[in-house]
């Protein structure tokens, strides 16, 4: 019975230790170093790696660390902007900042031909921008335009082995490209009904609609296309999901946790890359 005392008191004396450890954590996150969307990781890595993959190249190095930097550039001007422009959230934008355009200038020198590219990341990058300007990094417009320039990245890195252009991409991986943005972004919808949106009719109904949209876009690829076949079969898997899971949440009366949802979105993204390369990657 001592060491239980005993036991229990050792574990007050050591929680203000702990909330210390992460109110400090918290606080260097919130300087703008490290993003803390890290549900955001999928979607930003996978189109660019898979580019790598499907078209390999050494050159495409200094683009995917341009854009990796990009990311991290952005994730600190959302910070610096929400601190009202405090001097102390300057440094990371400024680091990643530098990072980014040398990086960029890197890439340009590797294959001067990237700069093709421009007229379309220019104006999804603004959109995003400007979304963060007016502190909506959180809404629709803003998801989106995160989403086609990741997703858009999986050609631009692929072109690197080529000619660097548009024009190099085959269709195959145009529709990755696709396949990739549709998903992320159908993810938007998805997610905002177990978390943020819980609860929201409205809003579960355009995620459902939307996942059975993909769906019976997918069959009808797979009809003109039949090797595209496993495209359409995750596209079923994704709209199940966008219905089940929502609904079990709300018949539980809670929200699934953020980690929760997460771990599970790691598995269906696994189903969905393996599905990519099962009908674009030959």
């Amino acid at each position: 019975m001592s060491s239980a005392v005993v036991s229990t008191t050792q574990g007050h004396t050591k929680a203000p230790t702990a909330k210390r450890s992460n109110t400090r954590a918290k606080t260097r996150r919130s300087q703008g170093w490290m993003p803390n969307q890290h549900g955001a990781w999928f979607m930003l890595f996978i189109p660019p790696l898979m580019g790598m993959i499907l078209q390999p190249s050494w050159a495409a190095v200094p683009l995917f660390i341009t854009w990796s930097a990009g990311y991290f550039t952005y994730f600190a001007i959302t910070i610096w902007v929400k601190g009202r422009l405090r001097p102390k959230h300057l440094p990371p934008v400024l680091t990643y900042g530098a990072i980014t355009a040398l990086a960029g200038i890197a890439a340009l020198i590797t294959q001067w031909q990237l700069i093709a590219w421009l007229p379309i990341f220019a104006p999804i990058i603004a959109v995003a921008v400007n979304e963060t300007i007016k502190r909506r990094e959180r809404s629709l417009v803003s998801g989106w335009s995160t989403v086609l320039a990741a997703a858009m990245m999986l050609p631009t890195v692929a072109s690197v082995s080529t000619s660097g252009t548009p024009a190099a991409v085959s269709g195959d991986l145009w529709w990755a490209t696709a396949w990739f943005a549709l998903y992320f972004g159908g993810s938007i919808y998805y997610v905002k009904t177990l978390i943020r949106d819980f609860g929201n009719h409205a809003r579960f109904i355009q995620s459902v609609g939307f996942h059975a949209a993909v769906f019976i876009g997918a069959i009808a690829l797979a009809v003109a296309q039949p090797h595209t076949w496993p495209v359409a079969v995750v596209g079923a898997l994704l709209a199940a999901r966008s219905y089940a899971v929502p609904r079990i949440a709300q018949r539980r009366g809670k929200r699934i946790p953020p980690k929760y949802v997460g771990m599970v979105d790691g598995v269906v993204t696994v189903f969905v890359v393996a599905a990519a390369f099962a009908a674009f990657g030959s």
